[in-house]
Order: C-alpha cells, then sequence, then structure tokens
C-alpha cells in the first residue's frame, strides 16, 4: 500500500534526530517547489501543506515574516506540525515563542474542537 506524501513526509520527520529537521525541511521545501516548477504530477493540497509549515519553520527560524498558511491543511496535519514544533523549540532550535505564533498563524482552534462561544446561539 503507498503512502500519502504527507504520511511519508511525517514518517520521515519523527524518525530523524531533532537536529536534522530544519535542514530536511528545507531540503524537501526546495524539492517540492521545484517538483511544482516542473509542473510535475504531484498531490497539490498535500504539497501546499507542507510548504506552509516548511515556510513557517523558516520565518520563525530567521525572523521574517511569516507567509500566510495554506487553507487545505487537515486537522491531523496541523497537529503534526505543532508536535513538531513543540520538538524543535525543546530542542532549542526555534525560539520560545514559535509555538505561540504557530497557533496564532495557523488558527488552529476549529481543528481541535474548541467552540466559538460567541458565534453560538442559544
Amino acid at each position: 500500500m503507498r503512502l500519502c506524501l504527507f504520511d511519508s513526509f511525517a514518517d520521515m520527520i519523527e524518525t530523524i534526530p531533532t537536529r536534522a529537521i530544519i535542514r530536511t525541511l528545507e531540503r524537501e521545501s526546495r524539492m517540492l517547489e521545484n517538483d511544482l516548477a516542473c509542473q510535475r504530477q504531484v498531490p497539490f493540497k498535500e504539497v501546499e501543506s507542507i510548504l506552509s509549515f516548511c515556510r513557517f519553520v523558516e520565518a520563525v527560524r530567521t525572523g521574517t515574516p511569516v507567509p500566510t498558511p495554506a487553507k487545505s491543511i487537515s486537522s491531523l496535519q496541523l497537529e503534526f506540525y505543532r508536535q513538531t514544533i513543540v520538538r524543535l523549540v525543546d530542542a532549542e532550535e526555534l525560539p520560545f515563542d514559535a509555538k505561540a505564533e504557530f497557533d496564532n498563524i495557523f488558527s488552529i482552534w476549529p481543528c481541535l474542537g474548541f467552540v466559538d462561544y460567541q458565534s453560538v446561539s442559544v
């Protein structure tokens, strides 16, 4: 059974040492951008999701503005990305505020089952 692109990506990130994650994200980002530039057949929503995460990590690492993330990121993908951010922060590969910035930028609260009580009519 063939894994989807995200599953392969997640398996790779989970199995490498934390100190190698950022370098791996940079390489993965270059490969995916090249696939898009060369118009290769790729699962676009998964590529868009992975690239959003890679760009977020790079921006936080370098202190540059964080680009708007893709809207096609699933809750499963968001949870994996969040866990990876925590792993990178704990290893001091990213600044401490990366976790809060991730939650802010990716606006994950709807995916995690939180309720916006202001929009619920009683």
